[in-house]
């Protein structure tokens, strides 16, 4: 008749009340999935894992069973009920003995735990979002638990099956032609994103970019973070038909300026760009640390002369590294030893990160790099006297004149 369980957590007492309650409140969510899953019928009556052998305290258990008796199914009208058996025993004479404790329905385990009201409303929930997105009942099984966070689950419904309809929209979130607040979608991005993996065709979704990118995952227009970029010589400003030498632009359309013949400058820091000295055919990128993977889909920065000015740390080489993976044309500069030596009153500690030497680095790259690493060091760019950088700079008249 009962389902039988060992019980991990075995008392020497009767169980009391309170424990039970507890219990009922662990298997909340088991009683859930027998629901979802059509097995009620197997799982009850409920036999609730316990130790109900008595004391051998007699005051105890005249205070303890009495109490379990009158907080049962049989005193109050639910929760749990007490399977009694009677019986003489040498310790306690003649009496009933309870041999067992379960729930017999589902709504007795649920008013004992306290979760008639969020299970009445999980169930409203699931109804909903299974009759109008049936795809989602093996989604349903296994998360059920998120939907009892959603205060805007019409809402969501309304996008998937808009989307399913009408896959990669090319449009902003906000101009869905939905009357729902679009907020809603940024704030429940990650669910919907589970949500269409399912219900959408494998070929409307952007499979390799980032899992977490909603919109470039779904076709949705988004802001495109922007590259921050400076020409650095007025000519060339001129030639390209530009009203001011700072740019920011997205980096998709960065490959639509004429460029033919350049030097580009790529630097780690912000401030260290727009103090950089004029450069004959010379302009500048903001590369923002390891963001500088934003120009790896420039095409005519294959054919220009790169110079790549970081910090001079084991993560600036890093960068250079990567960088050059993808520009081999790429040469470091002020990444040095006579740099490092010239400047390491101004170093601080570094990291402490030790990798391995990139082999992307050649031998004077490496050799600052190992420096560095072994003696922990971090000397940051901006940190260099402006006359000092613009001294270093003025040997770039070399390429200039290859142009």
């Amino acid at each position: 008749m009962f389902n039988r369980e060992t019980n991990p957590l075995e008392i020497s007492i009767v169980i009391t009340p309170a424990e039970i309650r507890d219990k009922a409140k662990r298997l909340y969510p088991q009683a859930v999935d027998a629901w979802l899953n059509n097995t009620e019928s197997s799982r009850y009556p409920w036999r609730i894992p316990a130790n109900l052998e008595l004391s051998d305290n007699r005051s105890e258990n005249a205070r303890n069973v009495p109490q379990l008796r009158s907080e049962s199914k049989e005193t109050i009208g639910y929760g749990y009920s007490i399977q009694w058996e009677r019986r003489k025993s040498p310790k306690h004479g003649q009496n009933d003995f309870a041999v067992g404790i379960y729930f017999e329905s589902p709504m007795d385990l649920l008013k004992l735990a306290g979760k008639q009201t969020e299970f009445k409303a999980l169930q409203r929930q699931v109804q909903i979002l299974g009759e109008r997105i049936p795809e989602l009942q093996p989604w349903i099984r296994t998360s059920w638990r998120k939907l009892l966070e959603l205060n805007a689950l019409g809402a969501l419904i309304e996008v998937t099956l808009y989307l399913k309809r009408n896959p990669r929209p090319g449009c902003f979130v906000r101009e869905l032609p939905l009357a729902i607040p679009t907020k809603c979608v940024h704030d429940n991005s990650a669910l919907l994103t589970e949500w269409l993996n399912i219900v959408l065709p494998p070929g409307t979704i952007d499979c390799d970019c980032n899992p977490k990118n909603f919109e470039q995952r779904f076709g949705f227009r988004a802001f495109r973070k922007h590259v921050l970029m400076r020409i650095l010589d007025p000519a060339l400003q001129s030639e390209l038909g530009l009203y001011t030498a700072e740019l920011s632009l997205p980096p998709q359309s960065i490959p639509n300026l004429p460029i033919e013949q350049a030097i580009v400058v790529i630097v780690e820091n912000r401030i260290n760009l727009l103090t950089l000295p004029e450069i004959e055919r010379g302009l500048a990128f903001f590369g923002e640390g390891k963001g500088v993977t934003q120009l790896f889909h420039i095409p005519w920065l294959h054919n220009q002369p790169i110079l790549y000015w970081g910090d001079l740390d084991v993560q600036g080489f890093e960068i250079l590294a990567l960088l050059r993976r993808h520009y081999p044309n790429t040469q470091s500069i002020l990444m040095n030893m006579q740099t490092i030596l010239d400047v390491e009153h101004l170093a601080t500690d570094g990291t402490g990160h030790r990798p391995v030497v990139p082999s992307e680095l050649n031998e004077f790259e490496a050799e600052a790099f190992l420096y560095l690493r072994e003696h922990n060091l971090r000397i940051e760019q901006e940190h260099l006297m402006q006359t000092y950088v613009d001294a270093s700079f003025s040997a770039t008249k070399q390429y200039s004149r290859r142009l």
